[in-house]
C-alpha cells in the first residue's frame, strides 16, 4: 500500500507568539487528505484537519507563508499526529481499499 498526503487548505491568522512578536499569515490549521493506493491502482482517501500552534513558534523559526513548502506542512501534520492516530487512519484506508475490491468482484444480481 502506498500512502501519500495532499494539502487541501491552509488556515491563516495573524498571531502573537510567546515572545510578543507578530507572526503575519501564520498557518494555524491544515485541512488535508491521506491517500492510499494499492498495487491495482485503487485509491481511497481520508480527510482530516490539524491545528498548528503558531503561538509557541519562535520568531527565528517562523516560516513566511510565501516560503513554506508542502513538505514542511506535511512534517507539521505528522508531528501533531500520534503514531496511534496515523496507524488508525491507515487502517481505515486499508478497510476502504478492501471494500472497494469486494465491490469490484461481487456480482450485481
Amino acid at each position: 500500500m502506498n500512502y501519500t498526503w495532499r494539502i487541501v487548505k491552509l488556515g491563516l491568522s495573524d498571531e502573537l507568539n510567546h515572545e510578543g512578536n507578530l507572526l503575519e499569515n501564520a498557518i494555524v490549521n491544515v485541512q488535508w487528505k491521506r491517500i492510499a493506493e494499492d498495487t491495482d491502482g485503487t485509491t481511497v482517501s481520508y480527510v482530516g484537519k490539524t491545528d498548528i500552534d503558531a503561538k509557541s513558534t519562535n520568531l527565528a523559526d517562523f516560516v513566511n507563508l510565501n516560503d513554506v513548502t508542502a513538505e514542511q506542512v506535511i512534517a507539521w501534520i505528522e508531528e501533531e499526529l500520534s503514531e496511534y492516530e496515523l496507524q488508525r487512519i491507515n487502517n481505515q484506508l486499508d478497510k476502504k481499499i478492501e471494500r472497494s475490491r469486494l465491490r469490484k468482484i461481487t456480482p450485481n444480481w
